[in-house]
């Protein structure tokens, strides 16, 4: 990954989200607990994985949503390094990928977090009941 010193400076106008990403964080983590929990008891059954399921796709979906901006200047940046580094096309590539790879980390940090939970919660699923969990019949 490319040094930040290297990056455009540009002001995207991006919101401040860190207030949010805490918050988002905290509910993973309560989510993560809550899910360590359903193992160790061994309570695992099909309305608590469905519960947990749509509670993680909430945090998800509020991710995702908190994360639109970010998405927005995809067209925006890339043009900002194409213009930047004309007569080096792999560089502008690499840099504007770099830096837009930089703008989306605090997000996609989370959105792994959930993801490995939905992915914990259904192996365990299959691995006690032998057979696919509720959410996969959606």
């Amino acid at each position: 990954m490319c040094s930040e010193t290297e990056f455009i400076q540009h002001d995207f106008k991006l919101p401040d989200h860190t207030s949010e990403l805490s918050k988002a964080e905290d509910i993973i983590e309560k989510t993560r607990d809550k899910v360590k929990k359903l193992l160790t008891t061994k309570t695992l059954n099909d309305k608590s994985h469905t519960e947990t399921f749509e509670e993680t796709i909430r945090i998800l979906d509020y991710l995702g949503r908190l994360s639109m901006p970010a998405f927005a200047i995809e067209q925006e940046l890339e043009q900002m390094y194409a213009l930047r580094y004309k007569t080096s096309p792999q560089l502008a590539k690499k840099l504007w990928l770099d830096h837009y790879d930089k703008i989306h980390h605090p997000y996609s940090i989370l959105k792994n977090r959930c993801f490995r939970i939905l992915e914990e919660l259904d192996e365990e699923y299959q691995k006690e009941f032998k057979k696919n969990p509720p959410n996969w019949n959606i």
